[in-house]
């Protein structure tokens, strides 16, 4: 108990470390430009009231008109049946670019009832489909490491090449998607490779979003077909692959145990949490206790690996 607590709190550490870190290089990467830029505005403002003899009311009213306006040109298309799956799938997805918002308050009450009842459901699918990836993923290289004729044949979900293989899909994924939208959006590589990250990642900004600009007329069936195709395929990869950077964290932190308190215990059932001798795991019932695949599979890659060794260590002697 000792030991977990003080993995927990040296992950918190890390975590709020890494947090500020982060945002001391945000603040020297972007302050500067954005107060130049803040500056250059200023300027112009007063320029043109000066110019034009623009009140300050009659200045604020117009703002607010181009805003609006921009919001309405963009809107023109969204609430279509297209733009509306669109929409929805930001929403359960937890996306959440922000770029078409319900306006009226029966909207966004669907809304928020929507959401509560989406957003457990997609997580849910894309965890599993992610997981069952990795099981399939798993199965290939021991298949492929059969054929090769390899002695040691086992490959866990959290095997490195599993791993690696699943980073590479996702770079794939993403790369291929930024040429898809660099030629319908007309935005340069860089910034569609920018849009797809923050996409399959959830992060969600909304600088950059797709299906927006309503002069183009995009609003087909096959280019919201492809959008949408991204958008699930994407979360399934990234999904798979944060599910396994996770278990190997935690494999990771767990291998710090002490070795002598795993060896009193002994190993684990893999349909249990409870430490039972090695001839008296057929006995075991079903733990009620596990919440989730990736605790279950944690414990399979620490303790099974770990402890079959031993015990074939001490057989042997």
């Amino acid at each position: 108990m000792k030991t977990q607590n003080l993995r927990t709190i040296l992950l918190t550490i890390c975590c709020v470390s890494y947090l500020l870190v982060g945002a001391a290089i945000f603040s020297a990467l972007e302050y500067d430009f954005d107060q130049a830029v803040h500056e250059n505005m200023t300027r112009i403002r007063d320029r043109l009231t000066k110019k034009y003899n623009i009140s300050e009311e009659d200045l604020n009213l117009w703002l607010k008109f181009l805003d609006n306006k921009a919001n309405i040109d963009a809107d023109l298309y969204q609430w279509s049946f297209p733009g509306s799956v669109y929409f929805a799938t930001t929403v359960i997805t937890t996306i959440g670019y922000g770029h078409t918002v319900p306006k009226t308050d029966r909207g966004k009450s669907f809304c928020m009832l929507y959401a509560a009842v989406g957003i457990p459901l997609a997580l849910t699918m894309f965890q599993s489909i992610g997981e069952r990836l990795n099981t399939f993923l798993a199965h290939i290289f021991r298949r492929v490491k059969k054929r090769f004729g390899m002695k040691n044949t086992e490959v866990s979900n959290t095997a490195n090449m599993v791993v690696l293989f699943g980073l590479f899909c996702m770079v794939v994924t993403v790369c291929s998607g930024a040429f898809i939208f660099s030629y319908y959006e007309k935005w340069s590589y860089f910034q569609s490779l920018y849009y797809c990250f923050i996409t399959v990642t959830t992060i969600g900004f909304g600088d950059y979003v797709a299906l927006q600009d309503a002069r183009e007329a995009r609003f087909d069936g096959t280019y919201v077909g492809i959008s949408l195709l991204f958008i699930f395929f994407g979360l399934t990869i990234v999904g798979s692959v944060m599910n396994q950077l996770a278990l190997r964290l935690l494999t990771a932190s767990q291998a710090k145990e002490p070795v002598e308190q795993l060896i009193h215990d002994g190993p684990r059932c893999d349909k249990c949490s409870w430490c039972r001798p090695i001839n008296d795991f057929d006995s075991c019932e079903p733990y009620s206790e596990y919440s989730t695949t990736l605790l279950k599979n944690f414990e399979e890659e620490i303790c099974f690996t770990t402890y079959k060794g031993l015990h074939k260590k001490r057989a042997s002697i």
